[in-house]
């Protein structure tokens, strides 16, 4: 996806918000802002916004000693979510649908705005679920979505944020369960931490093992970037009969990819409803297949 002016200000955003979780030090802040500032005083030059994610973030790295900036913060989340993990199991197994309550339980963990200062509590993710559940969704692209899982015989699935890993995790087990799936899907994380998205660490605590084989993006970006990934995962997304793109990040790399993709996310900025020609709205739940961009991906 190209750089958006929208996007400058949540680039510049993302960087102090690390630089302040890495050192109280404000003198490398500041010097690591400043740098920030001048890099994404470049961003005509970029063709994809990734790519200056992945130089913004690399400043951060450079300047200030530390690992994942997020890492305390994503275990936190990660055990709240599996607090009421058998709550929503429950929630599905007692619906007349469990595809479309599955679903939705697995969208709604996209729903969660966690990186907006919130304060995360099991009430207000319980609320957000309740919500999410609530939201109207397009039936026939649940319908089609339902029945390539079924063809399927290789799906890839490509995560998104720690603590929404546990509401993926519950919807492959009913994939597993219901569907006959068990040993057909592959889950990716990122390859190294990158914002609050989920890695290898969260997946092996959230269990995901169990139901899914796990590899990585081999990258550590917050999203799926084909250029940048590893072979491993190039070789998973190419032989995928069908691949399952959840959040925001995944959908800007590979909106302009092709195969049998379904994205699975909540529309969170005027970038994105505006990437779906506004057929979707900030805060609306989505579901659309890949075949929707193909019109007019020559003009993203």
């Amino acid at each position: 996806m190209k750089v958006y002016l929208d996007c400058i200000p949540c680039h510049i955003r993302s960087a102090i918000n690390s630089a302040k979780l890495l050192t109280s030090d404000a003198k490398l802040i500041e010097k690591t802002t400043k740098e920030v500032l001048l890099k994404v005083a470049q961003f005509g030059n970029y063709k994809n916004h990734l790519e200056l994610y992945r130089d913004v973030a690399n400043i951060v790295k450079e300047n200030i000693e530390g690992n994942d900036p997020y890492r305390d913060f994503k275990a936190e989340f990660n055990r709240i979510c599996m607090d009421i993990s058998n709550e929503l199991v429950k929630k599905i197994e007692k619906s007349k649908n469990w595809f479309d309550m599955a679903l939705r339980v697995c969208l709604a963990g996209n729903s969660i705005d966690v990186m907006q200062g919130k304060k995360i509590t099991k009430k207000k993710l319980l609320e957000s679920i309740d919500a999410a559940i609530l939201q109207k969704l397009d039936k026939e692209n649940i319908k089609k979505f339902k029945q390539e899982l079924i063809k399927a015989e290789e799906i890839l699935y490509i995560g998104d944020n720690a603590g929404e890993i546990v509401f993926d995790r519950i919807f492959i087990q009913f994939l597993n369960e219901k569907l006959d799936k068990k040993g057909r899907i592959t889950y990716a994380v990122r390859g190294g931490p990158a914002l609050n998205d989920c890695t290898v660490e969260d997946a092996l605590m959230v269990g995901m093992e169990k139901f899914a084989k796990i590899i990585t993006t081999g990258v550590d970006m917050p999203a799926a970037h084909l250029p940048r990934c590893s072979e491993e995962f190039k070789k998973a997304f190419a032989s995928a009969d069908l691949i399952i793109s959840k959040g925001q990040g995944n959908l800007e790399a590979l909106l302009e990819e092709k195969g049998n993709i379904f994205f699975l996310l909540k529309v969170k900025c005027p970038v994105i409803a505006k990437i779906f020609n506004h057929k979707h709205s900030v805060d609306d739940i989505v579901i659309e297949h890949s075949f929707y961009f193909e019109e007019w991906n020559s003009s993203l």
